[in-house]
């Protein structure tokens, strides 16, 4: 989940993704200060999935695919900085 929200976030900074495109994630927050036709946070939850999964499939997938590959190289990069290997070295 926080992956996904960490996507979403860094999609919506991107110059190359449309604004009105950007625009239904905000919808779906706003739908969450107006009264709801159903009470209960179902329908909230339900919503919410519905307009960032409209997002995601109106972004163009090579964009998706490059934010992706680009988490996982920060992800390896944050965790290696705290890695010490210990070893030896020796000349033959």
């Amino acid at each position: 989940m926080v992956k996904q929200l960490q996507l979403i976030i860094r999609l919506l900074r991107d110059k190359r993704v449309h604004p009105l495109i950007k625009v239904l994630p905000f919808l779906s927050l706003i739908y969450l200060i107006y009264p709801d036709f159903v009470p209960g946070p179902f329908d909230d939850a339900v919503v919410i999935g519905l307009f960032i999964q409209f997002f995601m499939s109106l972004v163009p997938d090579e964009l998706i695919e490059e934010h992706r590959h680009e988490q996982e190289i920060e992800d390896l990069n944050s965790n290696g900085e705290d890695t010490i290997i210990e070893g030896e070295f020796w000349e033959e």
